[in-house]
């Protein structure tokens, strides 16, 4: 068994490498952007685990790029798909979008039926629902909901559709063994650039003794997942011999911005957050529900309290000041 990590030193690549690494299953994280720094901590990681380890530059627009890594590994059995652009870059840079978001997850399709894959799994997107909660009511949104492409507003959302819809295809026609997920936000310490960055400073930024202002007003609502759970789920799901889904939504926990600022000030008492009033709220679903994948895989994601716990204490060790 040995694992690919497309996007393998990005936010949640990382997660999913280390977690790969503890369970002493092999893996080859290849990635457009080196980061000599994560790749030597996650070297050291693999070194603790005494486990196989490779980083490997790769373009997954490039089929050849692709290809090339799988000569390098040809025993490579699982892949793990989080190669990326996104947020306002999709729009901004359209055909470099098109280019890794469509034709690069084509490539990963292909690779999954020539190669044999075990399992592909890649993250999809709560996106997939559209801009708003409003269509679904006041309940959570579950996988068999649908959202009309007519009504979306971000380009990105289309094309996870799109992604999603190739992939069944590929699964129906040519036997392909692939999964998705559909996270809400991934939150965390340790994000480059996203659209979403607010989902690291509204704990990140107080760890650290500083003020933060979030984008939207306190009762907006959405669904929040940290970090190395998002990347345990993605783990089961590609280990697990048998699936009874295509898609799967992450799930977490859904919460007003006041509740989770609320949360944050348990940990860090003194905590500055205040939020922008005039702010139109998150241009997302609210609450998503995860019951299949937790009847699927028998994990449930951290208590939320947790999970801010264990990114306030990454964004303290990161300025060297000790764990709350």
């Amino acid at each position: 068994m040995k694992f690919l990590v497309t996007g393998g030193l990005g936010f949640i690549g990382q997660s999913v490498v280390r977690n790969l690494l503890q369970r002493g299953i092999p893996t080859v994280s290849a990635d457009h952007s080196p980061d000599a720094e994560a790749i030597a901590d996650l070297r050291a990681a693999a070194s603790r685990a005494n486990t196989e380890f490779d980083a490997v530059p790769m373009d997954v627009s490039d089929f050849r790029d692709v290809m090339t890594v799988f000569r390098k590994h040809p025993d490579i059995s699982h892949a793990i798909h989080l190669a990326y652009v996104m947020g306002p870059l999709v729009d901004e840079n359209t055909s470099l979008s098109s280019r890794v978001n469509i034709l690069g997850m084509t490539h990963m399709f292909e690779a999954a039926v020539h190669r044999k894959f075990a399992r592909l799994v890649f993250t999809s997107s709560e996106t997939v629902y559209g801009p708003s909660q409003k269509p679904y009511g006041d309940r959570p949104v579950t996988e068999d909901d649908f959202c009309d492409p007519a009504t979306h507003a971000f380009t990105y959302g289309v094309m996870k559709l799109l992604n999603e819809q190739m992939g069944r295809r590929y699964v129906q026609r040519l036997g392909a063994n692939i999964v998705c997920t559909r996270p809400p936000v991934v939150f965390g310490h340790g994000r480059k650039r996203s659209a979403v960055m607010w989902a690291e400073h509204f704990a990140s930024k107080p760890a650290v003794g500083q003020p933060v202002v979030l984008p939207f007003g306190p009762q907006t609502r959405d669904t929040w997942i940290y970090k190395d759970d998002c990347a345990q789920q993605l783990v089961l799901l590609a280990l697990k011999p048998k699936l009874a889904h295509f898609a799967y939504n992450s799930g977490g926990r859904c919460v007003s911005a006041a509740e989770l600022a609320a949360i944050v000030r348990k940990w860090l008492p003194g905590a500055r957050i205040d939020f922008d009033a005039a702010g139109n709220g998150t241009p997302l679903i609210d609450n998503q529900d995860g019951v299949r994948l937790i009847r699927e895989i028998d994990f449930v994601p951290r208590p939320l309290e947790e999970g801010v716990r264990a990114h306030i204490n990454e964004a303290r060790s990161s300025a060297g000041l000790p764990p709350v």
